[in-house]
């Protein structure tokens, strides 16, 4: 009975065994899918334009294995050049040996982190083989490219206010004169609203991104050039622009009429920890409250207290430094809300600064903390990429389609239905499954895997 139940299969080699099976199914359901399209679409075309020359083996890795389609290539008249239709209709690169979506969720895996090897290693983890290499998840990386949604100025949005939050990393370059380049981003968003109805969650509302490795004054031009030709922006619009005190932030107030600053929550309590960490509880707590109260006189007595009773002489400067930005920042750390209801601004929808600072994190801890240096190329490419990933655009940013002057709009009208392919292959795929698993008539009938297959569909063992 020990040795019975010590050789019987487990779970997970079960469910190893039919995520590879399935592997192979849908391997053979995804091949059909291109066969017939190719010939639905030798078909259908414009007879006279296209001339109908071979057919060509192209081999595509895919989530379910490498993929060999032998799709029909034609002689486009108008053209003088060879085309292959099933490339155009589908919009991928024959010759790329990646499909679009696994080379999507390889960048999507990378831009999570750590590295290009762990998004390689993962994939080759799921999948059961190396799809591709690290380099070439790097190149696709690399080759991401801004998305133009091809804003009309004509209609610009209105808004009752805009809220930018605005950081710098400094990340590590390779190879490089200078030791480190500031990352500059910008997120634009219209305000907050429930995730949900009935949630205490809140999200941004229709977040705008931007980047770049240069100056400030590069940065302001461009994002600000951005953010005109999507709103209506005029002189009574109120822009609240949090961030850290860098002076490069501070002269976005120069490009929009109604600009206020707001030094940023997160970092102003990040340096009261720093600066009083001698300190005792009682005393950073005081400093806090006052903080979260956005109280600059009641912040500053409660650094001075602190500073006053501070013995180490570097400490007592840390907290001096802290105590004279607040008495130079007062107004940067007043309420923006009070602020604005001073000026005749309705405020009650408006929520505190700082809400992207999960963005910032995200961007901070893929390009900074994890301990990796860039290249210029590189550093610009992650980062635009990270980008995609919150819009939801990644897959549309790689730019893996066929080259837009090789479309050919004919078949637009008559297009395939791929909800009636999916619902033939999909009754095929279930009487292939129900009619011979190849695990249960294969080689090693005995195996543990077929054994267990065997008794749940009612087989009889030999």
């Amino acid at each position: 009975m020990y040795n019975d139940t010590n050789n019987t299969t487990n779970l997970k080699a079960i469910e190893k065994s039919l995520f590879q099976q399935l592997q192979g199914y849908f391997h053979d359901i995804l091949l059909k899918f291109l066969e017939d399209i190719d010939t639905w679409l030798m078909e259908s075309r414009d007879h006279q334009r296209y001339k109908y020359k071979e057919k060509q083996p192209a081999t595509i890795d895919t989530v379910f294995g490498p993929v060999t389609v032998e799709r029909r290539k034609y002689t486009d008249r108008e053209k003088g050049e060879r085309v292959a239709l099933l490339d155009q209709y589908l919009q991928f690169q024959g010759s790329d040996s990646l499909s679009p979506y696994l080379a999507e969720l390889a960048v999507d895996w990378a831009v999570r982190g750590p590295s290009y090897r762990d998004a390689r290693d993962r994939l080759q983890q799921l999948l059961g083989y190396q799809a591709m290499s690290h380099e070439q998840i790097r190149q696709k990386a690399l080759h991401v490219q801004d998305v133009d949604h091809g804003v009309d100025e004509e209609k610009r949005k209105k808004v009752d206010a805009l809220f930018l939050e605005v950081d710098g990393i400094y990340t590590p370059l390779q190879n490089h004169q200078k030791e480190r380049r500031e990352v500059k981003v910008g997120i634009a968003h219209e305000g907050w609203e429930k995730r949900h109805p009935g949630s205490k969650d809140f999200e941004l509302v229709n977040k705008t991104y931007y980047h770049t490795l240069e100056n400030g004054e590069f940065f302001w031009e461009t994002f600000s050039r951005q953010l005109y030709e999507q709103y209506d922006l005029n002189d009574d619009t109120p822009v609240i622009i949090n961030g850290d005190g860098a002076p490069w932030i501070r002269e976005g107030l120069a490009y929009f009429p109604q600009a206020i600053y707001n030094y940023d929550h997160y970092h102003l309590k990040k340096w009261i920890k720093a600066a009083l960490g001698n300190r005792s509880k009682q005393e950073r707590r005081k400093a806090y409250l006052a903080a979260d109260d956005y109280e600059p006189a009641g912040l500053s007595a409660a650094v001075a207290e602190a500073e006053k009773a501070e013995m180490d002489e570097d400490k007592k400067d840390d907290i001096a430094a802290l105590r004279t930005f607040i008495l130079d920042n007062q107004e940067a750390i007043r309420d923006y809300r009070e602020r604005l209801q001073e000026k005749g601004v309705e405020t009650a929808w408006m929520r505190p600064m700082g809400s992207a600072e999960s963005n910032m994190n995200f961007f901070s801890r893929r390009l900074k903390k994890m301990g990796y240096s860039w290249s210029v190329n590189g550093l610009d490419a992650m980062t635009r990429a990270i980008i995609h990933r919150f819009d939801g655009t990644l897959g549309e940013a790689l730019d893996l389609t066929s080259p837009s002057d090789h479309q050919d709009d004919s078949f637009q009208e008559g297009k395939v239905s791929l909800k009636r392919l999916l619902k033939q292959k999909t009754r095929q795929s279930v009487g292939a499954i129900m009619g011979s698993m190849p695990v249960l008539w294969g080689k090693e009938p005995s195996s543990y895997t077929a054994q267990a297959l065997r008794g749940l569909a009612g087989f009889q063992s030999t």
